[in-house]
């Protein structure tokens, strides 16, 4: 048999038994990390010191789900490979097999006898260049294994833990709202380069701004792992996504003086007794997609949920039980990520009831060897309870003589900036201001002069919310459509000087008219549209979504424009953030 380390391929797929070693945990974990076997030590081992290889695939045989991708999530089970269960799994292994075999040159299978026995070579050998089953015993495998673990060493080169540098302003986390958006969209005809987004020229906003810098990394949330979008949506186990994990930083295109910050997003399993996620599984999830920093498992001790007749107050007990299993959950988190020997660095999020309930738990962080915490539940907070919160602490942590890294989980909070620095805030993350491109009727456009303008609305006339608005204006189909392509050409030709402003107005007031909106807030639409138009904001700003677009992203109309303005929205933002005294 060809050794590993002889084979060139362009992509290879590995095959690995499950092992009879499992972690035992409530919930899923990634495949190879819920299984303890010596192959996935193996690989564990080897991750530790190296990217994920981009060539490589890995599968599990398992004797309950069958034929599965390496980082399907599976919970705990007890259930052994059988001659029978081997006979029944083999069709369905071999149909999963030859669909993988169009993105793979070769397959190699690290099995026992038993599990062995589902492979039908001689069929897989017309799907794949090269079919190998790897003899001998375990020590045999295993070694063959390292070997092409290693010998792939130069595609994913040794990561170093990274520490984060304190800086004269703080660092800007931009949270992860799945902002992709088609590099060659057609402004002029509204058409996308293909009709199917799996086959679009999409880029995230932070590398369609360079060469300016928008953030300092990315904030992404282990919740989107339930949800069908984003770096951790969940796939089918058979899917060929499902074979390999992709690293957060290579997603996003971050730079290597970016960070990717991993946090469970405490608020979309707010309403639920329990987090979503478990400790274990975060801790996985962080370092399979090498995240640099990763957020301990937290639970909001909100004053009210939502339910059937509307909000329900939560009771004192309740709230207290939330910060307590946060801290918890913080002392797991710590204690498993040394257990694992994760690169990330591991972040205490810390929950309270009020400023007093904050920095009483201070120490207790401190105590578990955290050197960076953060300060999570703040979003619904008023700006003077934010205030009370961060003098709080800080005064709590100069008691202590320490100084750890201090990050503010979904708040920036202008009135407060000059406090965050004077007590020394690290970092913080938040949407705002790339959401109010198409979240307010009057701030959707930060200018350079750091006035806020209005967006100009021209709804495409095909969307299914809009047209069901339209209809309701008893106006043709064939006029809706002219008063659409007018207001867009008419935008475009005042913005050449080939039109005047009352003549656009005119008619992109009564397209905008036939939306069925309030007299008084026509009214307030115009002039907010005259103001944008007299100032053409756009014409003094060089950014890339600036220069490409021209008036079109001062149009809200459509993702691609609206989610192009929040990344200039957010630049600005960045920018301030720097020349901030």
């Amino acid at each position: 048999m060809v050794g590993f380390t002889e084979r060139k391929s362009k992509r290879q797929l590995v095959v690995l038994g499950c092992s009879d070693r499992k972690l035992e945990v409530d919930g899923t974990l990634p495949a190879v990390s819920m299984y303890d076997g010596p192959m996935y030590r193996v690989l564990r081992n080897y991750l530790r010191d190296h990217h994920w290889p981009n060539s490589l695939s890995i599968a599990v045989l398992s004797a309950k789900y069958g034929l599965i991708g390496g980082i399907s999530p599976i919970e705990f089970y007890n259930q052994r490979m059988t001659a029978d269960r081997a006979r029944e799994l083999s069709g369905n292994v071999t149909e999963t097999l030859l669909n993988w075999g169009l993105s793979h040159d070769r397959v190699d299978f690290v099995l026992g006898k038993d599990y062995a026995a589902t492979i039908d070579e001689p069929v897989l050998r017309e799907s794949y260049k090269s079919c190998e089953v790897v003899p001998g015993g375990i020590g045999l495998k295993q070694q063959q294994f390292r070997d092409l673990l290693y010998s792939a060493s130069r595609q994913s080169p040794r990561r170093c833990d990274r520490e984060l540098k304190r800086k004269t302003r703080p660092l800007y986390f931009l949270p992860d709202w799945d902002d992709f958006i088609d590099e060659s969209y057609d402004y002029e005809n509204d058409q996308f380069s293909s009709p199917t987004r799996a086959d679009r020229r999409e880029k995230h906003t932070i590398q369609l701004m360079r060469p300016s810098r928008m953030c300092d990394g990315v904030l992404v949330s282990l919740a989107q792992n339930l949800g069908t979008k984003g770096l951790l949506k969940r796939v089918e186990a058979t899917d060929a996504e499902s074979l390999h994990p992709k690293s957060v930083k290579s997603h996003f295109g971050l730079k290597e003086n970016q960070w990717a910050f991993g946090d469970c997003g405490a608020f979309s399993y707010v309403a639920e007794p329990e987090p979503t996620i478990s400790v274990e599984q975060a801790v996985a999830l962080y370092d399979l997609y090498d995240f640099d920093l990763g957020a301990s498992v937290d639970h909001i001790p909100v004053a009210a949920l939502p339910s059937e007749n509307g909000m329900v107050a939560q009771s004192d007990y309740s709230r207290r039980r939330r910060v307590s299993l946060t801290r918890g959950n913080a002392a797991d988190f710590i204690s498993e990520h040394s257990r694992r020997k994760a690169r990330f660095v591991p972040i205490g999020v810390v929950q309270g009831l009020g400023a007093k309930s904050y920095a009483n738990q201070i120490g207790d962080y401190l105590d578990m060897g955290y050197t960076h915490i953060a300060l999570g539940g703040l979003v619904p907070r008023k700006d003077s309870d934010i205030e009370a919160i961060v003098k709080a602490v800080h005064k709590e942590l100069k008691r202590h003589k320490r100084q750890p890294w201090v990050h503010l989980l979904g708040v920036f909070r202008p009135r407060l900036q000059e406090l965050f620095r004077e007590l020394g805030i690290a970092s913080f993350d938040s949407a705002t201001y790339f959401r109010k491109a198409w979240l307010r009727s009057d701030q959707n456009y930060l200018g350079r002069n750091g006035e806020w303008y209005a967006a100009i609305r021209v709804p495409p006339s095909g969307d299914p919310r809009v047209l069901k608005r339209l209809k309701q204006s008893n106006v043709s189909h064939s006029k809706i459509k002219r008063l659409e392509e007018a207001s867009l050409c008419g935008l475009r030709d005042y913005a050449r000087g080939a039109a005047t402003l009352d003549d656009v107005l005119a008619v992109v007031m009564e397209y905008d008219r036939l939306l069925a909106r309030a007299e008084d807030l026509d009214s307030r639409l115009l002039d907010s549209y005259r103001r944008t138009l007299l100032a053409k904001p756009w014409t003094s700003c060089h950014c890339s979504m600036c220069k490409k677009l021209g008036i079109d992203v001062l149009i809200f109309r459509g993702k691609n424009r609206n989610k192009s303005r929040g990344a200039h929205n957010t630049l600005m933002l960045y920018e301030m953030l720097g020349t901030r005294k």
